[in-house]
């Protein structure tokens, strides 16, 4: 995913709730509801998928992150036992699979991330073997496809970023053939289909990020028209291609998108907000067209969002 990449934020409550904003249907977008859970600070719809179940994470008032799962309104928290619990800690939850599958990270007390997967509530840890072990350092899984295949990026001793493709505990590195290979440049993935098309952003050897997707080898680049150079970031990408994202207009405001076959278009929350710093970010669509993402509104707080597009 794409925001938390940026910047790490955080979650928790003992009750989750969506809180519908007044939905919206805006320039044909269709139908936005707004995914609030409450007494957090911020709340990040991470993924959808088929079924309509979405998951994500929120941090609380002491600045830690926590997972959730909506189902059809039916809430449930998702805790990794080894994550840390002071400010910027915590468990992020990424991903979930039409078998109802889950991988995300967690951040531990020392400040690494490790990856887990999450198996009808049975987590299991996920270390790529090439990642670093110290601060802000480790793995993290981003996406899983029906078949079992994990994305994902590890963060080396050298604090540069790998992509990865996980087969069963079999980590194949992937990295873009133009990405840098100094400390805060390299290549992370963001999602992965069910035809093994991924998405991602590679950050080049001046550190300008250049998003893409395609199979490993054979990657496309994904840059919206609209957007200023080097402020595209690719999210997600459905398994009929259609790819979800944002990019930062010359006022710094959050734009989110959708590219399908190469046709850009903007999608806004008609609730966020419009000065620096604001905006909305598309994480992810699933297969039936429902996107999800997170806005940040005029007071500066983050709120996730589902979008019912108009056919």
């Amino acid at each position: 995913m794409i925001t938390h990449r940026l910047a790490l934020i955080a979650g928790v409550a003992t009750a989750l709730a969506v809180v519908p904003a007044a939905a919206s249907a805006g320039a044909g977008q269709g139908r936005y509801t707004t995914i609030d859970v409450p007494g957090a600070t911020a709340t990040f719809a991470a993924t959808v998928n088929d079924a309509g179940v979405v998951v994500g994470f929120y941090t609380d008032s002491h600045g830690t992150t926590r997972g959730f799962v909506n189902r059809r309104g039916v809430f449930t928290m998702v805790n990794d036992p080894h994550a840390g619990t002071a400010a910027g800690q915590g468990t992020f939850l990424d991903f979930i699979n039409d078998q109802g599958v889950m991988v995300g990270y967690y951040v531990t007390k020392s400040g690494t991330f490790h990856g887990f997967i999450d198996r009808g509530g049975v987590l299991t840890t996920v270390n790529d073997p090439h990642a670093g072990t110290a601060e802000f350092q480790g793995t993290i899984l981003s996406g899983i496809n029906n078949s079992g295949v994990i994305a994902g990026d590890y963060i080396d001793a050298r604090y540069v970023s790998h992509g990865f493709i996980d087969r069963r505990l079999a980590f194949t590195t992937v990295n873009h053939s133009h990405a840098g290979t100094a400390e805060g440049q390299g290549t992370g993935l963001g999602s992965i289909n069910d035809h093994g098309v991924v998405s991602g952003t590679y950050f080049n050897s001046r550190g300008r990020p250049i998003s893409f997707a395609g199979r490993p080898g054979a990657f496309t680049t994904v840059n919206d028209p609209a957007a200023p150079p080097f402020t595209t970031f690719a999210g997600a990408i459905n398994d009929s291609g259609a790819i979800v994202g944002l990019y930062t207009d010359t006022n710094s405001v959050s734009r989110g998108f959708i590219d399908q076959s190469g046709v850009f278009t903007t999608l806004n929350d008609p609730n966020a907000g419009s000065a620096s710093g604001q905006g909305t970010a598309a994480q992810d669509i699933s297969n039936t067209g429902v996107i999800v993402g997170d806005y940040v509104d005029s007071s500066g707080t983050m709120h996730g969002f589902e979008l019912s597009r108009s056919r």
